[in-house]
């Protein structure tokens, strides 16, 4: 039973890997995660109220001690034999948040989907903080 299963994850992962890489009379074809998630990370913030990327401070000294590229506030997990997508973001003060992050797994899946051919099982969201204060208040 056991060995099904692992079958089982292992057959999807090939078909992932196989939507991630293909033959052409050329040569190969190759979209890399850190395309992907540039691809995602560029969708998040195309929603009106997306302040900027998550990621937290620990992420930005890794990023920057590794030279890892700008698809900060997002990761791509593959896991029980499904393509996922994490994407942290910071939203502007007074926007809708249910509603943004929404509308940023909607974007972010959208794209992704269009651009690679990847089907994703789930796009998660994150909201990691909010910009700006409300407006003072007069005393």
């Amino acid at each position: 039973m056991k060995r099904q299963n692992n079958r089982e994850g292992d057959d999807f992962m090939a078909k992932v890997l196989a939507q991630r890489e293909r033959s052409t009379d050329l040569g190969v074809v190759r979209i890399n995660n850190e395309a992907i998630m540039t691809i995602a990370s560029i969708a998040a913030m195309d929603v009106r109220g997306v302040y900027k990327m998550g990621g937290g401070i620990g992420r930005t000294l890794c990023d920057s001690l590794f030279k890892r590229s700008s698809a900060r506030g997002v990761r791509i997990n593959m896991k029980e034999g499904e393509a996922r997508l994490t994407v942290s973001i910071v939203v502007e003060y007074g926007v809708d948040v249910p509603r943004i992050a929404d509308e940023v797994q909607e974007n972010v899946k959208r794209a992704v989907e269009k651009m690679t051919g990847l089907v994703l099982s789930e796009v998660d969201v994150v909201v990691e903080g909010v910009h700006g204060q409300p407006p003072s208040v007069k005393k």
